[in-house]
Protein backbone atom coordinates (compact mmCIF):
# COMPACT_ATOMS: atom_id res chain seq x y z
CA UNK A 1 0.00 0.00 0.00
CA UNK A 2 1.00 4.13 -1.10
CA UNK A 3 4.27 2.44 -2.87
CA UNK A 4 2.74 4.15 -5.61
CA UNK A 5 1.33 7.16 -4.03
CA UNK A 6 4.61 7.75 -2.42
CA UNK A 7 6.37 7.00 -6.23
CA UNK A 8 4.10 9.54 -7.50
CA UNK A 9 4.50 11.91 -4.62
CA UNK A 10 8.61 12.80 -4.21
CA UNK A 11 9.10 14.44 -7.99
CA UNK A 12 6.01 16.47 -7.23
CA UNK A 13 7.41 17.58 -3.58
CA UNK A 14 10.35 18.82 -4.93
CA UNK A 15 8.75 20.55 -8.13
CA UNK A 16 7.18 22.46 -4.91
CA UNK A 17 10.12 23.36 -3.22
CA UNK A 18 11.50 24.32 -6.77
CA UNK A 19 8.82 26.76 -7.20
CA UNK A 20 8.81 28.02 -3.19
CA UNK A 21 12.54 28.72 -4.07
CA UNK A 22 11.77 30.64 -6.68
CA UNK A 23 9.48 32.69 -4.60
CA UNK A 24 12.42 32.47 -1.65
CA UNK A 25 14.83 34.23 -4.04
CA UNK A 26 12.14 37.13 -4.37
CA UNK A 27 11.14 37.50 -0.89
CA UNK A 28 15.13 37.57 -0.26
CA UNK A 29 15.48 40.78 -3.01
CA UNK A 30 12.78 42.22 -1.39
CA UNK A 31 13.74 41.63 2.25
CA UNK A 32 12.18 42.28 5.66
CA UNK A 33 10.43 45.13 6.93
CA UNK A 34 13.29 47.07 8.76
CA UNK A 35 12.01 46.28 12.23
CA UNK A 36 14.58 43.85 14.31
CA UNK A 37 11.93 41.92 14.81
CA UNK A 38 10.81 40.83 11.47
CA UNK A 39 14.14 40.71 9.98
CA UNK A 40 14.67 37.64 12.72
CA UNK A 41 11.16 36.25 12.10
CA UNK A 42 12.28 36.46 7.79
CA UNK A 43 15.51 34.71 8.86
CA UNK A 44 13.79 31.53 11.28
CA UNK A 45 11.61 31.30 8.04
CA UNK A 46 14.19 30.37 5.77
CA UNK A 47 16.17 28.30 8.49
CA UNK A 48 12.77 26.40 8.02
CA UNK A 49 12.66 26.32 4.23
CA UNK A 50 16.26 24.99 4.54
CA UNK A 51 15.21 22.00 7.34
CA UNK A 52 12.50 21.18 4.81
CA UNK A 53 14.28 20.98 1.56
CA UNK A 54 17.32 19.36 3.30
CA UNK A 55 14.28 16.48 4.92
CA UNK A 56 12.75 15.88 1.28
CA UNK A 57 16.59 15.60 -0.29
CA UNK A 58 17.49 12.83 2.58
CA UNK A 59 14.52 10.77 2.23
CA UNK A 60 14.41 10.09 -1.40
CA UNK A 61 17.72 9.52 -1.39
CA UNK A 62 17.03 6.64 1.19
CA UNK A 63 18.23 8.38 4.46
CA UNK A 64 14.36 8.65 6.03
CA UNK A 65 15.47 8.58 9.40
CA UNK A 66 17.65 11.54 8.93
CA UNK A 67 15.15 13.35 6.95
CA UNK A 68 12.51 12.82 9.61
CA UNK A 69 14.85 14.31 12.33
CA UNK A 70 14.93 17.54 10.44
CA UNK A 71 11.30 18.03 10.62
CA UNK A 72 11.77 19.40 14.18
CA UNK A 73 13.39 22.07 13.14
CA UNK A 74 11.58 22.61 10.02
CA UNK A 75 8.82 23.34 12.39
CA UNK A 76 10.38 24.67 14.95
CA UNK A 77 12.02 27.42 12.75
CA UNK A 78 8.26 28.36 12.02
CA UNK A 79 7.04 28.26 15.49
CA UNK A 80 9.88 31.00 16.25
CA UNK A 81 9.13 33.26 13.26
CA UNK A 82 5.17 33.83 14.09
CA UNK A 83 6.39 34.00 18.24
CA UNK A 84 8.61 36.75 17.10
CA UNK A 85 5.88 38.63 14.76
CA UNK A 86 2.93 38.22 17.06
CA UNK A 87 4.02 37.19 20.81
CA UNK A 88 5.00 39.80 23.70
CA UNK A 89 9.03 39.95 23.07
CA UNK A 90 9.72 43.58 24.15
CA UNK A 91 11.73 42.30 27.57
CA UNK A 92 13.56 39.41 25.28
CA UNK A 93 14.51 42.29 22.43
CA UNK A 94 15.49 44.50 25.29
CA UNK A 95 18.02 42.25 26.78
CA UNK A 96 18.93 41.08 22.86
CA UNK A 97 19.61 45.00 22.44
CA UNK A 98 21.41 45.22 25.91
CA UNK A 99 23.60 42.37 25.62
CA UNK A 100 26.83 43.65 23.62
CA UNK A 101 29.18 40.83 23.03
CA UNK A 102 28.32 37.37 23.48
CA UNK A 103 30.15 34.65 24.57
CA UNK A 104 29.41 30.94 24.42
CA UNK A 105 29.09 30.84 28.19
CA UNK A 106 26.05 33.77 27.65
CA UNK A 107 24.24 32.65 24.75
CA UNK A 108 22.34 30.51 26.60
CA UNK A 109 20.62 33.85 28.21
CA UNK A 110 19.84 34.93 24.88
CA UNK A 111 17.69 31.89 23.70
CA UNK A 112 14.12 31.84 23.11
CA UNK A 113 11.58 30.43 24.96
CA UNK A 114 11.05 27.09 24.80
CA UNK A 115 8.38 25.81 22.24
CA UNK A 116 5.75 24.77 24.40
CA UNK A 117 5.84 28.49 26.31
CA UNK A 118 6.13 30.32 22.63
CA UNK A 119 2.93 28.44 21.72
CA UNK A 120 1.36 29.75 24.91
CA UNK A 121 2.37 32.84 23.94
CA UNK A 122 1.19 32.78 20.58
CA UNK A 123 -2.58 31.70 22.01
CA UNK A 124 -2.64 34.96 23.94
CA UNK A 125 -1.59 37.14 20.21
CA UNK A 126 -3.24 38.13 17.62
CA UNK A 127 -1.42 35.44 15.44
CA UNK A 128 -3.81 34.25 13.00
CA UNK A 129 -5.83 31.61 14.75
CA UNK A 130 -6.55 29.01 12.02
CA UNK A 131 -2.89 29.18 11.48
CA UNK A 132 -2.03 28.18 15.09
CA UNK A 133 -4.90 25.54 15.07
CA UNK A 134 -2.69 24.04 12.64
CA UNK A 135 0.49 24.08 14.48
CA UNK A 136 -0.86 23.09 17.35
CA UNK A 137 -2.71 19.79 15.85
CA UNK A 138 0.74 19.20 14.14
CA UNK A 139 2.81 19.01 17.28
CA UNK A 140 0.42 17.51 18.64
CA UNK A 141 0.43 14.49 16.50
CA UNK A 142 4.37 14.49 16.04
CA UNK A 143 5.81 15.70 19.02
CA UNK A 144 6.92 12.14 20.46
CA UNK A 145 8.42 10.89 16.81
CA UNK A 146 10.39 14.40 16.72
CA UNK A 147 11.89 13.82 20.21
CA UNK A 148 12.88 10.27 19.29
CA UNK A 149 13.69 11.01 15.62
CA UNK A 150 16.14 14.47 16.85
CA UNK A 151 17.15 12.94 19.63
CA UNK A 152 18.16 9.00 17.90
CA UNK A 153 15.70 7.63 19.98
CA UNK A 154 13.75 4.09 20.47
CA UNK A 155 10.99 5.08 17.57
CA UNK A 156 14.43 5.95 15.32
CA UNK A 157 16.31 3.21 16.21
CA UNK A 158 13.88 0.44 15.58
CA UNK A 159 12.63 1.91 12.30
CA UNK A 160 15.77 2.53 11.34
CA UNK A 161 16.52 -1.36 11.55
CA UNK A 162 13.05 -2.66 10.21
CA UNK A 163 12.18 -0.06 7.41
CA UNK A 164 9.34 2.75 7.10
CA UNK A 165 6.43 2.13 5.33
CA UNK A 166 5.40 3.93 2.37
CA UNK A 167 2.34 5.26 4.15
CA UNK A 168 4.23 6.79 7.42
CA UNK A 169 6.72 8.69 4.71
CA UNK A 170 3.62 9.58 2.21
CA UNK A 171 2.06 11.61 5.26
CA UNK A 172 4.85 12.61 7.03
CA UNK A 173 6.15 14.66 3.48
CA UNK A 174 2.43 16.17 3.04
CA UNK A 175 2.25 16.98 6.59
CA UNK A 176 5.32 18.53 6.71
CA UNK A 177 5.04 20.38 2.86
CA UNK A 178 1.56 21.99 5.27
CA UNK A 179 3.85 23.46 7.47
CA UNK A 180 6.71 24.47 4.17
CA UNK A 181 3.05 26.24 2.83
CA UNK A 182 2.07 27.78 6.27
CA UNK A 183 6.32 29.37 6.43
CA UNK A 184 5.76 30.42 2.78
CA UNK A 185 3.10 32.58 3.61
CA UNK A 186 4.74 33.70 6.94
CA UNK A 187 7.93 34.80 5.27
CA UNK A 188 5.63 37.02 2.13
CA UNK A 189 4.28 39.10 4.88
CA UNK A 190 7.48 39.78 6.24
CA UNK A 191 8.45 41.71 3.47
CA UNK A 192 4.90 44.11 3.82
CA UNK A 193 4.28 43.49 0.03
CA UNK A 194 0.32 42.84 0.16
CA UNK A 195 1.76 40.96 -3.86
CA UNK A 196 4.14 38.85 -2.94
CA UNK A 197 1.34 36.76 -1.16
CA UNK A 198 -0.07 36.07 -5.10
CA UNK A 199 2.35 32.95 -5.13
CA UNK A 200 1.94 31.28 -2.47
CA UNK A 201 -2.12 31.46 -3.45
CA UNK A 202 -1.06 29.93 -6.84
CA UNK A 203 1.14 27.37 -4.99
CA UNK A 204 -2.16 25.91 -2.80
CA UNK A 205 -3.63 25.53 -5.83
CA UNK A 206 -0.94 24.16 -7.89
CA UNK A 207 0.32 21.68 -5.44
CA UNK A 208 -3.00 21.08 -3.86
CA UNK A 209 -2.14 17.16 -4.05
CA UNK A 210 1.15 17.72 -1.80
CA UNK A 211 -0.98 19.75 0.52
CA UNK A 212 -3.56 18.40 3.07
CA UNK A 213 -4.92 19.92 5.88
CA UNK A 214 -2.27 18.68 8.86
CA UNK A 215 -3.13 15.25 9.89
CA UNK A 216 -2.26 12.31 11.14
Amino acid sequence: MYEKELEALLPRCFEMYDYMAEHVEQLQHLGAMPELKWRLAFHSGILAFEHGLSSLKLIADGFTSSGFALMRPQYESLIRGFWLMYADTEDWFNKLATAGKVGPDQIKKLETPLIADMLKALDNSEAPAHILGQLNDFRGINNSAFNSFTHSGLAALVSNGVGYEPKVIYDSLRNCNAVAAINMQMLSILTGYEEAMEPVRTMHHHFVDCLPIIHG
